[in-house]
């Protein structure tokens, strides 16, 4: 399986001649520092999330700082319990993901204005001085997804699963459908579907439902952005059989060693590259409270069309003129980067 850890290597040009810069400042100082990711939820299969953990390491093997990963429970007084104990250790950073931090980010950063907070796919809409958002450009990845899915397409109806309605989940599904009508003007969109319930980035059982029912209505091409419950929109697949041509795009790392056959394709979020990235432009003093990336900074990627995709086991890779055309429009939006 090709993670999105290894896909992080494509940045170690950028993140070496940082690290020879921060070098040159107080070393011991630095050492000494501390890096701490606090997980919204206890260990589960949430791909992001577990990518977390694999940012802050990096950030701490190339910018010499202790990393760690808390545990909360599923519940706000549990978050807030680890926040805290996070806060009494006096790192240097504070990495968060999640929206389950909504309610808490603001008074964490103002008890502890010393410390650094990243919030990853989050943002207020003032954000205190010690807080760094850093989000992702995924409507790239979604329009070339949305190319993907129009181009090949045997029903004319594509459509997208989201965890939880959010305007960022929003603006992916709109970059989906924009591609798929660049690649078929007369495509139908199914209506955005959610998950939903207690844990939707973590709930087969109703994705494979909600699936089933877009399936149902002759969806034959869906845009699964709903991490690891993204699992259950492939059990509604293969319970198809395999005379069936529709298919998924995944996402947020390559699941399409998980189901040959019915994965077209899968977009590649790279939170780690991008919490790397992130530590590195705050120590360097150029980091805006808002940070973006994408494609241009290799913290997206689609599997079936990257420098791997012959082993990628996606579907839209034995297809080399589709390739070529994607790989195309991906140049063309990192150019007017």
């Amino acid at each position: 399986m090709k993670t999105a850890l290894s896909y992080a290597g494509l940045q170690i040009a950028g993140w070496i001649s940082g690290f020879l810069a921060l070098s040159a400042l107080s070393g011991a100082a630095l050492a000494a520092d501390k890096i701490i990711y606090v997980r919204p939820v206890p260990q589960n299969e949430d791909l992001l999330l577990k990518q977390g953990s694999a940012g802050v390491a990096q950030a701490g093997l190339m910018y010499g700082l202790e990393a760690s990963t808390l545990e909360s429970q599923a519940n706000r007084e549990s978050r807030q319990q680890q926040l805290e104990y996070a806060i009494r250790q006096k790192p240097k950073f504070i990495v968060l993901m999640g929206y389950e931090f909504s309610e808490l980010i603001a008074a964490a950063a103002g008890q502890a204005p010393q410390v650094q907070f990243l919030w990853l796919e989050h943002c207020p809409d003032n954000p205190a001085p010690n807080l760094y958002c850093v989000q992702f450009r995924e409507s790239e990845t979604a329009y070339l997804a949305g190319l993907e899915a129009g181009s090949v397409t045997s029903s004319g109806k594509v459509g997208v699963l989201g965890p939880v309605d959010s305007p960022a989940r929003r603006k992916s599904a709109d970059a989906f459908a924009a591609g798929a009508k660049a690649a078929r003007p007369d495509i139908q969109l199914h209506p955005m579907q959610w998950v939903g319930g207690a844990q939707p980035f973590n709930d087969n059982a109703r994705s494979e439902q909600v699936s089933k029912s877009m399936l149902g209505a002759g969806v034959d091409v869906i845009y699964a952005i709903a991490g690891a419950s993204n699992l259950g929109v492939i059990r509604a697949l293969e319970a198809q059989g395999g005379k069936s041509r529709a298919r998924m795009i995944g996402h947020p790392v390559n699941q399409c060693h998980m189901s040959p056959g019915k994965m077209l394709d899968s977009v590649e979020v790279h939170f780690d590259t991008a919490i790397a990235l992130a530590v590195g432009r705050i120590l360097r003093g150029d980091g805006s409270q808002r940070m973006e990336f994408g494609l241009k900074e290799n913290a997206l990627a689609l599997a079936g069309i990257g420098p791997d995709a012959a082993l990628s086991e996606c579907e839209v890779a034995k297809d080399k003129q589709l390739v070529q055309k994607i790989r195309k429009e991906k140049s063309a939006l990192m150019l007017a980067r």
